[in-house]
């Protein structure tokens, strides 16, 4: 009785290892949606690298992120590398108002529900990721490259 027991205990361990296992995200799982309410999936940015970077409004270190990834947007946008700014499950009202005190020079798109974040495996804002023309991660941490952006991307 007590080997039948620690069988279906092994046996429940075993699924619950398999179903939660962490699987690389695809672009094609997101879909993110513009300030005009339209509908963009990241899947829509296959063979472009990505730069997604996961930030919300009440984040300190979100609104002093701001005016460096706007200086470095021209460069990125110039070697083809999409900038994106995910902004975490918070309203089109809240992060209109939001972008008229810290503007923001690149894509804007909310991610409803957190559903993008979960995929990724995001656990704080703010979150740099880069993903490559693969659609492969490359790099994912709670700041920016600056320096070795590059050399991630294309390795």
């Amino acid at each position: 009785m007590k080997l039948k027991k620690i069988i279906i205990i092994l046996f429940a361990l075993f699924f619950l290892a398999v179903t939660l296992k962490a699987e690389e995200p695809q672009r094609g799982n997101c879909i993110l949606y513009n300030l005009e309410g339209g509908e963009v999936r990241l899947s829509d940015f296959k063979g472009k690298p990505l730069l997604l970077w996961f930030w919300t409004t009440w984040c300190p270190y979100c609104r002093e992120a701001i005016p460096d990834l706007n200086n470095v947007y021209p460069e990125l946008k110039s070697e083809g590398i999409e900038l994106l700014a995910v902004n975490v499950d918070e309203t089109k009202e809240k992060i209109s108002r939001f972008i008229k005190h810290y503007p923001i020079d690149f894509n804007i798109l909310q991610d409803k529900g957190a559903r993008c974040v979960f995929s990724y495996g995001v656990i704080g804002v703010p979150t740099y990721i880069l993903v490559d023309k693969n659609g492969k991660v490359r790099f994912k941490q709670n700041y920016f490259p600056q320096d070795k952006y590059k050399q991630l991307l294309t390795n």
